[in-house]
């Protein structure tokens, strides 16, 4: 579904997108459109490409709200090339996230996700971090651990960044 706006003092015609409009393909190599997801929560991070103690935390926290809010939230990781992620590192990387993340958690291939990336940026995160198409957030991607919250409407509601302290608790209430 597609919105048309034309600007009453111009010609400039923008079309915004729906969060549905937009597919991707995980490290195993399946493409889901996010029309399935349709009348879920979502939730979409960017993934740590590094295998620290608090990249681990990160994603044991993630992964408990996940099977917390499994009837629904859909959850889908995005390892990040602005962050480090390169696909030679994908052997290493895929059992390290399996390990503790449940397969209900998809993962999807690398993306350029920042705003810097200019055209190279992944189509879903140009509407994740444009207002133009999420009509609600102008955010550059701060890096690994930034998350958008989106409401089983398609609307982006909350984009949480990596810095922010936060627990379960917030989380989950950010699923109520």
């Amino acid at each position: 579904m597609k919105l048309l706006i034309t600007y009453l003092l111009g010609s400039t015609v923008i079309f915004l997108s729906s969060i549905y409009d937009f597919s991707f393909t995980t490290v195993e190599g399946t493409t889901h459109s996010m029309q399935e997801f349709q009348g879920k929560k979502i939730l979409i991070t960017v993934l740590p490409v590094t295998q620290t103690a608090d990249d681990s935390a990160y994603l044991q926290r993630l992964d408990s709200v996940a099977l917390a809010n499994a009837g629904n939230l859909t959850v889908i990781g995005v390892p990040s090339y602005e962050d480090g992620y390169a696909d030679s590192l994908l052997p290493t990387l895929s059992p390290f996230y399996r390990s503790l993340l449940d397969t209900s958690i998809l993962i999807s291939q690398g993306a350029y996700t920042h705003q810097s990336s200019d055209s190279a940026q992944n189509a879903l995160f140009n509407w994740l971090t444009h207002v133009s198409g999420n009509t609600h957030f102008e955010e550059e991607v701060k890096g690994a651990g930034e998350m958008y919250f989106i409401n089983e409407q398609g609307d982006l509601y909350g984009v949480i960044g990596p810095e922010a302290k936060f627990s379960n608790k917030v989380l989950n209430r950010m699923f109520q």
